[in-house]
Parts: C-alpha cells; structure tokens; sequence
C-alpha cells in the first residue's frame, strides 16, 4: 500500500498544528488515518470529522507517547486493519538554556520527543508489508543553527530522532521501507504561540520579515511534502532531512 488509494496511516499529535494538516493531506490523497493524541478530545475529534467529510475513515487512538510508543502503533495498526505509514508530529518543548539542564529535564524531553519516534518506527515496521513502507519524522530548523537558546532541550531530541533517521533507514532499506524526515521553519501554530513567550504575532511577523519567500510558514506546507514521502513517487527517497522552511535556514 501507498499513501495514496487506501494506505493506512498512523500520524502522532494529529489533534492540531502540523499534525492535524497532515492527517488531512493523508486523507485527502486517499489514506484512513488514526488520529494521536494525548489531551484535547475535541481537537482530535474535529480532524476526525474532517478526515470523514474527506470521505476516509478516521480513528482516534489516545494516549502520552512518551508511555508507550509501541503499544500505540499496535492499537492503530488493529483499529484500522494494518498499517502503512508512521508519521512522528508530536510534540513537547520545554523552554529551557542547556547549561540550565537537569537530569530530569534531560529524561523528560528525550521522554516526550525522541522516544515516541524511535521506538513507534521499530513497531510500525513490524507491521508493514515489504515494499512500501513509509515513516516520516518531524524536525525542526532549530535543531541545526542556534537562533534561540532557550529551544535546545528540543533540539536535542531532535537531533536524536534525526540520527534515528538515518540508521533506520539503512536498516529498513532492505524492505522497501523508507524513512525520512522533515524539518519546517517557524510555523504558525498553538505550539509555536506558546514558546513565543510574549507577543507572539509581533514574532510571527519579525520571522515572517526575515524569511525569504516572505512569510511564516503554514502547516499545509510542511503536511505536502510529509505526504510527498508518504507517496509511491517517493520511494526512491530515504534516510533524509528535507527543509521545509522559505529559505528561513539560508539566511
């Protein structure tokens, strides 16, 4: 199966933000989709609806995946008869100075952000079928050149999960399995007003400012290119970190 004419798709942190645009773009390209989420029924039941008005099925599969990554996977995989695409959106930042760093802080953000992915690849492989197989991470600009401090605890994770990545790439690579990842700029969402700590839409507009194609980005940008490489046209592609960003890293 492929993303497009009846793939079955497990996306993380679907209730909103980049997550949610995804699940939709899967939906709208032929995909049934099970919604992960951890808090907000009616975020989560909305993208449902939405997949449904899209004429797909939409499943809702709740809990922290932090806890227990894998028995996601498996719960996804059973309510929508299989699966074939894995794509990581959630996510948890915790705005924090490395040298501020406790040992907790260190559990906790590796807990929330590169866990989840790693481990809900191995088990969404072990669900798919040989050859079409794809798994999709989110990164982040912010991982690769350092434009606030406070972000590097989800840097860290991030460049975790981007390591991962490649590794598992190579490992799958046999199957037909490809895995990749993407990387938006600053993006205009709940999580991105919420680390903006202050005004957020002077932020939005002093990044969109500096971006070179003119503006902020928006999560239908980076949900194309995920489906993109969720998609049969994209199985050639693997173990990769595409930007999806405005030429935001150039500058």
């Amino acid at each position: 199966m492929s993303a497009a004419g009846g793939a079955r798709a497990y996306v993380t942190g679907a209730g909103r933000g980049i997550g949610r645009a995804v699940a939709l773009q899967l939906a709208a390209d032929g995909a049934d989709v099970a919604i992960g989420y951890v808090r907000r029924d009616d975020a989560a039941q909305a993208t449902a609806a939405e997949v449904a008005e899209l004429g797909r099925r939409a499943v809702l599969v709740r809990g922290d995946v932090g806890d227990d990554p894998a028995g996601l996977v498996e719960e996804a995989a059973e309510a929508l008869g299989g699966l074939d695409v894995f794509v990581a959106c959630a996510v948890e930042a915790l705005p924090k100075p490395v040298l501020e760093l406790t040992a907790e802080d260190w559990d906790r953000t590796m807990r929330v952000n590169a866990r989840p992915f790693v481990l809900g690849a191995i088990a969404a492989a072990g669900r798919m079928a040989d050859g079409a197989g794809r798994i999709v991470a989110l990164s982040s600009t912010g991982t690769h050149v350092v434009r606030n401090r406070r972000y590097a605890p989800l840097a860290l994770a991030k460049g975790a999960v981007e390591a991962a990545v490649r590794f598992l790439a190579v490992d799958l690579a046999a199957r037909g399995i490809t895995v990749n990842a993407v990387a938006p700029g600053p993006t205009a969402t709940e999580a991105f007003d919420a680390m903006a700590q202050g005004d957020a839409a002077a932020l939005r507009a002093r990044l969109g400012a500096v971006t070179p194609m003119g503006r902020l980005g928006e999560p239908a940008d980076a949900a194309r290119l995920v489906a993109f490489l969720c998609s049969p046209d994209a199985g050639w592609i693997t173990g990769q970190l595409v930007f999806s960003d405005g030429g935001y890293s150039l500058v």
